[in-house]
């Protein structure tokens, strides 16, 4: 009895051994039918090897469908979404947001909620890929009252997604309040990049978000100091008092050493207000 235990388990573990040799040799020849440009041929043997029992011959196989691309790559790349290795989902999203495969775009955004942080990055770098299509889309969740529940998901893709989302992000801001922007300008303030600051300057403007802007601008450091600038050259023209007021306090705020020349063109302004803004900001960058 003992020896037939014994003789099945040795059975059952050469199998397993054969199934890897076999699905390793499988994975080898599409990556070498690729090398010689066999595209197509290639493409089929890894897509049938995506259903591998070994997750590294799944692996090997999303890559290389992934660099060969095209609908019929993404389309099976899709079907895969239901992968239980996280590395491997992990690169099958990352690789549908490569192909562009935009029919996966909302089962990709399906998966946020229940995201660990692996999933999360390959979502953001899936979405990114994707550009504005991706990132409206990704908004659209975060903004929708029907998905409140899952609304903090969803801000730490937009948040890992970076700058390409401001243009979709920042047209939230219109007409809403304080309290209902908090979150928004949040997500704005974790995003280094100028063109943030260059979209949220005109928001200066309104009375509601004022405020608020001001304080991102300060989080921007100085990935704001130029579009600050460039924002007060313009209010020459305009002469919007308090818009001029709150650049100048912003420009005071990220200590701009560049924006000096700025400031002091000011100096001599008309208004009370606009020449006490100017040199309240003139002293915290100098710290006299």
């Amino acid at each position: 009895m003992l020896k037939v235990k014994h003789t099945s388990a040795w059975a059952v573990l050469s199998l397993l051994i054969m199934l890897v040799f076999t699905g390793c040799a499988s994975i080898e020849k599409a990556e070498s039918l690729h090398r010689e440009g066999e595209k197509q041929k290639a493409l089929e043997m890894a897509v049938s090897l995506l259903e591998d029992d070994s997750s590294k011959v799944r692996l090997r196989a999303v890559k290389l469908v992934g660099k060969i691309g095209g609908p019929q790559a993404g389309a099976a790349l899709h079907q895969r979404l239901v992968e239980s290795d996280t590395r491997v989902l992990s690169e099958i999203i990352r690789n549908l947001g490569k192909t562009q495969y935009e029919a996966a775009l909302e089962d990709l955004a399906d998966l946020v909620p229940t995201a660990d942080a692996e999933i999360v990055r390959a979502l953001a770098d899936a979405f990114r890929s994707f550009g504005k299509t991706g990132a409206d889309l990704v908004v659209s969740r975060y903004d929708s009252p029907s998905l409140s529940s899952d609304r903090a998901a969803y801000k730490e893709v937009l948040i890992r997604i970076g700058p390409e989302i401001a243009d979709s992000l920042i047209k939230l801001l219109k007409g809403r309040s304080f309290f209902e922007n908090r979150d928004t300008f949040k997500i704005l303030q974790s995003i280094k990049n100028p063109r943030v600051a260059t979209l949220m300057l005109p928001y200066l403007a309104d009375e509601e978000v004022a405020a608020q802007v001001i304080e991102s601008m300060r989080h921007l450091g100085s990935n704001g100091v130029e579009a600050t600038i460039t924002a007060l050259q313009k209010q020459k023209k305009s002469g919007e008092l308090l818009v001029t007021v709150r650049l100048i306090r912003i420009l005071g705020l990220l200590k701009a050493k560049s924006g000096i020349d700025m400031l002091e063109s000011y100096s001599q302004h008309d208004s009370d207000r606009i020449r006490d803004a100017v040199e309240q900001s003139l002293f915290q960058i100098r710290g006299f």
